[in-house]
């Protein structure tokens, strides 16, 4: 699968992912894939990830994310503040990078659904 077959779009009011017809088909074959797992082994799918490849000069190339508002920005800008914060309180090792805004679906029990719908907003 190659970037060019999704594309996500990010406004204030939401996400929206572009795909075609044979991403969308391999997108449910991961996710059936990822749901026949026990819960408990929180088997995920970053979707950026999934459909990145390496162009023919070796470049690694994530299909696009597009915003409108400035919002992209604002995501990445609040991931890189989070990244640095956690490297100065020795929460991450200084060579770890700020990875793009990436759209990740995963596998858990009610519990663990239960729980996340718990955490505070902040």
């Amino acid at each position: 699968m190659s970037p060019d077959s999704i594309t996500m779009y990010l406004d204030y009011t939401g996400l929206t992912v572009y795909m075609t017809r044979d991403a969308l088909r391999e997108f449910a074959e991961r996710l059936l894939t990822i749901s026949e797992a026990p819960p408990e082994e929180c088997f995920e799918i970053h979707v950026r990830s999934a459909f990145s490849e390496f162009d023919a000069e070796e470049n690694y190339v994530r299909p696009p994310l597009k915003s409108s508002g400035g919002v992209k920005a604002l995501l990445e800008d609040m991931h890189e503040e989070a990244v640095r914060d956690a490297i100065e309180q020795g929460e991450e090792p200084p060579y770890v990078q700020p990875s793009p805004f990436e759209l990740t679906f995963m596998h858990v029990s009610a519990e663990a659904v239960r729980d996340a719908a718990a955490w505070p907003d902040d």
